[in-house]
C-alpha cells in the first residue's frame, strides 16, 4: 500500500513476467487476437511485448489465464494444438469455444473442460 496524505491508496499489482507472457502468448496468436482477446488496442501487445509497456490490472489478470489455458493445452497435446484447442467448439462447453469461455465467465470451465478432455470422461 502507497501512503497519500492521510489515507492509503491501493498500488496496482505488476506482472514482472508480461512481456516474456506477452511473447509465449504471440507464438500461438496475433497480436491483434491477443488485444481483441484483453480488450485493448490493437497497439498493446507489441508494446507489452517489447517491454515498453505493462498491462493494466484486467488486461494482465486475462493474459495470464490464457496463458495458463495454453500451457496446460500444450502439456496434454503438444504445442501445436494450443491454439486449435482454444479456439474451436468443445462439447464440455456445450459448443462454445473455449476463448470465448475463459473471456466471458474465467478460467474455471475452461480448466474442468480440459481435465474431462484429458481423462476422458465428463468433467
Amino acid at each position: 500500500m502507497k501512503k497519500v496524505g492521510a489515507a492509503t491508496a491501493r498500488v496496482a499489482a505488476d506482472d514482472p513476467w508480461a512481456a516474456f507472457r506477452v511473447q509465449a502468448l504471440t507464438s500461438v496468436f496475433t497480436g491483434r487476437e491477443l488485444a481483441d482477446f484483453a480488450g485493448v488496442s490493437p497497439s498493446q501487445p507489441s508494446r507489452w511485448a517489447s517491454g515498453h509497456e505493462r498491462p493494466g490490472p484486467s488486461a494482465a489478470a486475462a493474459l495470464i489465464d490464457l496463458e495458463h489455458i495454453v500451457a496446460r493445452t500444450r502439456l496434454i497435446w503438444g504445442p501445436d494444438a494450443a491454439r486449435v484447442w482454444v479456439t474451436s467448439p468443445n462439447v464440455y462447453l456445450g459448443g462454445a469455444l473455449p476463448i470465448d469461455v475463459l473471456r466471458m465467465d474465467g478460467p474455471s470451465r475452461v480448466l474442468e473442460a480440459l481435465d474431462g478432455e484429458m481423462w476422458g470422461g465428463a468433467a
